[in-house]
């Protein structure tokens, strides 16, 4: 809401509601109305909520929501999508509103394992009403550290993707031991500077996490621990405590590493072309709008790709990677990634809207966005 939010027009698709917490994260309470005179109604509405966990309870009194935004009808993206690329608007963008609460309740750093359950009351046009109420499950770091990834369709599609929607922070320590793992036996190209920045990112957010992520990574087998302690350095944490407890020969190996790349270079090299992994990375993990917003300010390259594509097919092929051919590349596949996000990921869907809505944006890169599923170099080879 605070962050996310933020980059949205008031038509959203709606957040995922929390079903598994961990110490330090927060919540807020969602409430829905629909009919004709919602907006209003949400707006003349003030809400109370109590969270009782492990017998204690803590009382939010009544105040106004915070943040109101109208919900799009599930599909709805790619119905309008589908509609837009006929010429035809979508006549039904939302059925529903969300209002969410003024105050969050966040899970006491020392929490066991538990079922949280939240009540609320609200005072709206229809008098005072007391709400069904719902829980979720808190789960300790000892607890969630001890969870393993049963294969790698659950590692990358379920929890490395999609991360941001649901964050379950206490494993992150399972995640860093499974990459180890299949770095040993399946050594492949950038999957771990791919998983090093969602990482970084995931533990720059959540301090709380990041503080116990150290105290487990203390006592990991060298590689995952040096591993670890360098995902810690590139989110900017102190891992001296535990580098001090290294022999000379460890620290100094250790200190030459060189550090993770900043996934927000657009420097022309080779490397950039990885960026973008790491960018998308860094959104699984976060769900921020920075990354998305950076690989939509490489579409401005429509000139250099244009150059490209002439080079291409000219009887003068390049024989060198140069600043210009980067470029051109680097636009085609951050058009043909943010289509495909953009038809995948409600929040990605909801980031293009406002895009193409925000002054903020040049005329070049709406008309850019505008056309992601329908120009011809976004395309793979095989016209997918």
């Amino acid at each position: 809401m605070q962050d996310q939010w933020t980059h949205t027009l008031k038509l959203v698709n709606a957040p995922q509601s929390a079903t598994l917490l961990n110490p330090g994260q927060c919540i807020r309470v969602g409430i829905y109305a629909t009919g004709d005179n919602r907006d209003s109604y949400l707006e003349n509405t003030k809400l109370s909520f109590r969270v009782l966990l492990a017998g204690q309870d803590q009382d939010h009194p009544l105040a106004p929501l915070t943040q109101i935004k109208q919900i799009k009808p599930e599909g709805g993206d790619f119905v309008t999508a589908a509609l837009a690329a006929g010429g035809i608007k979508n006549p039904l963008l939302t059925m529903a509103t969300l209002g969410a609460s003024a105050e969050n309740w966040c899970v006491p750093s020392n929490a066991g394992d538990g079922t949280a359950t939240v009540e609320a009351e609200a005072e709206s046009p229809s008098g005072h009403q007391i709400l069904e109420s719902a829980t979720v499950e808190v789960e300790s770091f000892e607890t969630g550290s001890k969870k393993q990834f049963k294969d790698a369709n659950e590692f990358f599609s379920d929890f490395l993707q999609t991360y941001y929607r649901h964050p379950n922070p206490a494993r992150l320590l399972p995640a860093l031991q499974f990459l180890i793992a299949q770095m040993t036996e399946h050594p492949h190209p950038g999957v771990a500077e791919d998983v090093a920045a969602f990482l970084s990112a995931a533990l720059k957010a959540d301090p709380v996490a990041a503080k116990d992520f150290l105290a487990r990574i203390a006592v990991q087998p060298p590689l995952t621990r040096s591993f670890g302690l360098l995902v810690l350095r590139s989110a900017g944490y102190d891992i001296s405590n535990v580098l001090n407890t290294f022999s000379t020969q460890e620290r100094q190996k250790f200190l030459s590493l060189p550090p993770l790349a900043d996934p927000f270079d657009l420097t022309p090299t080779q490397a950039l072309f990885g960026h973008l992994d790491l960018m998308w990375s860094t959104f699984g993990a976060t769900g921020d709008f920075e990354p998305v917003r950076t690989i939509a300010s490489t579409l401005s390259w429509r000139a250099d790709y244009d150059d490209f594509e002439k080079l291409r097919t000219s009887s003068n092929h390049p024989t060198t990677l140069t600043p210009l051919i980067v470029r051109g590349v680097t636009y085609t596949a951050a058009g043909w990634s943010l289509s495909t996000f953009q038809r995948n990921d409600p929040l990605v869907a909801d980031y293009i809207d406002y895009m193409l809505a925000s002054p903020d944006f040049s005329p070049a890169i709406k008309s850019e966005l505008s056309g992601l599923s329908s120009n011809p170099a976004f395309k793979r080879v095989n016209g997918k």
